[in-house]
């Protein structure tokens, strides 16, 4: 990578040192203002952003560090590999012939700048500095009640000993010292945390400016390496946002003076001046505000696409071998792994090319309703029900490589549908709200207003939460706090709902078992396209699952047949 540099680079080419006053950022190279204007009129590289060289100082500290042209070939990346998640030149190409999906470099940045990563990342930045602000106020609003109650203790010990004598005074003394003691014990523990609420909204603050810098003056492919570069330090901040909360460093700390009722009789029996009691109350600042989702749901009608131009092409009948699959998904390798529930319980692994690879089976005291993936190599799998009493009801983390359950997390009744949203597992429990594990200590919470009965699947996207009630011929959405955000019902067109599934635009593909149909359902609810049929060889559908990486639709029937499809989204 090319660093500022004070002579003009093409001039330096052509043996003259010219002082450069401009940088193209598309050839990473410094220019003069006659080779500048040469440059603009080049058609080859007319559409190249020349930025001047105090911009370019002012880009984000990240900039110079990003590669534009491959390290191997020295040629500029053209495209980009999905499935590595990298960008390629022309000749790299060759090493990834086998990728499935590659893409023009210049269509997945082109619109990062008003992409709803961008306006995520900006939104998630605002919050953090608004909790922060408030959190940090709250704290200092607590330090200053501590001195005036304080004062106010002060006083009263002072008027007290007004009407007593030395003996008051000695115990005066004793009191404060120890008043004084447990004061400062809380606030410098405050002062612990304003401290590092400081550090954070700085780090934030900087984060900030380097996204609106970069906003300014970044290219594309800079702007989305950027958003890579930051979104971690954003989401570490959250984190320490929520552990602040968790380890109860919100708590206001009140100070009240407990009087000896025997006070009055100090000269003989008292022989201490009171007791300081300590009352923690929860601050009204508990919960982490964010307008991320208030503001998704406002401008989703705006970028929404019609699901009148979803249309799927059948592609490939895959041979289960599962009696009753009730679990179906696809890995990024692009493998394809089912589960077979009662009476086979197994979870099957067929490759890319439609070939069982290998199947674990997960009888007794286990079993294999649905499934979710935690990474490329482990996966969720719930029980289900079964009318055995050795059977455990929960979830088996099982490890694909080692092909062997690792972890099992109990759970209060009998789990069927599950997912995954990156940090937790969300699996509908029967006759119980929706229950919500994080991954990394396996804490359970639920969601309030979501209880439903058996074999209920759900999905999530951008913060929301699809699940179907198959008994009353529902789609539900909500958000995590339990606010339900709409309701789908029409038992003319969908009967029995069972799997669902959501895509990257957040259009809600479900499978109706008794009506054999699969609904795609607009983001907002409020629009449904019926896609496939019995026609189609929909029949008694049970699960379904959307690839997003390579927009393939996979559906199970209540049979060892399994269909794939091939989705197409037509512009508007």
């Amino acid at each position: 990578m090319a660093t500022i540099a004070s002579v003009c680079s093409m001039c330096d080419r052509r043996h003259l040192t010219t002082l450069s006053s401009n940088w193209c950022l598309n050839c990473d190279e410094a220019l003069c203002v006659a080779c500048s204007q040469h440059h603009s009129l080049s058609k080859p590289v007319q559409d190249h952003k020349i930025i001047s060289i105090d911009q370019y100082r002012s880009s984000p500290s990240f900039v110079p560090d990003i590669q534009q042209f491959c390290i191997l070939h020295k040629e500029q990346y053209r495209q980009y590999c999905m499935k590595h998640e990298c960008p390629i030149c022309h000749k790299c190409y060759k090493e990834h012939r086998q990728c499935v999906d590659i893409v023009s470099l210049e269509n997945v940045v082109s619109e990062i700048k008003t992409s709803e990563s961008l306006r995520d990342l900006e939104q998630s930045l605002d919050d953090i500095l608004q909790n922060i602000k408030r959190f940090r106020a709250d704290r200092d609003n607590n330090v200053i009640s501590i001195t005036r109650q304080k004062n106010d203790i002060t006083m009263e010990i002072d008027s007290m000993k007004m009407l007593i004598n030395n003996h008051l005074d000695t115990l005066k003394e004793d009191f404060l010292k120890e008043l004084d003691k447990v004061c400062h014990s809380y606030s410098d523990g405050i002062q612990t945390t304003i401290s590092s609420l400081s550090d954070q909204e700085k780090e934030m603050e900087h984060c900030k400016n380097e996204v609106k810098n970069m906003k300014k003056y970044a290219t594309n492919l800079q702007t989305f390496h950027g958003i890579r570069t930051i979104q971690p330090k954003v989401i570490d901040n959250e984190m320490r946002l929520q552990t602040i909360i968790e380890n109860k460093c919100l708590k206001n700390i009140n100070i009240q003076l407990e009087l000896d009722y025997k006070i009055h009789d100090i000269l003989t029996s008292v022989r201490k001046f009171g007791s300081i009691l300590i009352k923690e109350i929860p601050s009204h600042y508990t919960n982490i505000s964010s307008k991320k989702n208030q503001q998704a749901q406002i401008s989703v009608p705006k970028v929404m696409q019609s699901i009148n131009n979803i249309s799927v092409e059948f592609k490939h009948t895959l041979n289960t071998k599962c009696k009753w699959p009730t679990g179906c998904l696809i890995n990024r390798k692009g493998a394809f792994l089912l589960t077979d529930y009662a009476p086979n319980e197994k979870l099957v692994y067929l490759n890319a090319k439609f070939k069982t690879e290998y199947t674990i089976k997960l009888s007794t005291p286990y079993s294999s309703f649905d499934l979710s993936c935690l990474d490329e190599n482990t996966v969720a799998v719930t029980t289900g029900h079964s009318s055995d009493l050795k059977q455990r009801t929960g979830i088996s983390i099982i490890d694909l490589t080692k092909r062997k359950i690792i972890k099992f997390v109990d759970l209060p009744g009998d789990p069927y549908g599950i997912t995954y949203d990156g940090k937790s597992m969300i699996c509908r429990v029967k006759d119980k709200d929706l229950h919500v594990i994080a991954c990394d200590d396996y804490r359970i919470t639920t969601i309030p207003n979501t209880v439903m009965r058996c074999h209920s699947y759900v999905a999530t996207h951008a913060d929301k939460i699809l699940y179907t009630n198959p008994e009353e011929n529902k789609v539900f959405c909500c958000l995590f706090n339990g606010t339900r955000l709409w309701e789908f019902h029409d038992k003319t067109v969908l009967k029995t709902p069972q799997g669902i599934t959501v895509d990257d635009q957040g259009n809600v593909f479900v499978v109706g078992r008794s009506s054999c149909n699969v609904l795609v359902i607009s983001p907002d609810g409020k629009q449904y396209k019926q896609i496939l049929n019995r026609k189609d060889g929909i029949l008694g559908p049970f699960s379904i699952f959307c690839d997003n990486f390579r927009k393939q639709l996979l559906v199970t029937n209540q049979s060892p047949a399994a269909h794939l499809y091939d989705i197409t989204y037509f512009r508007n």
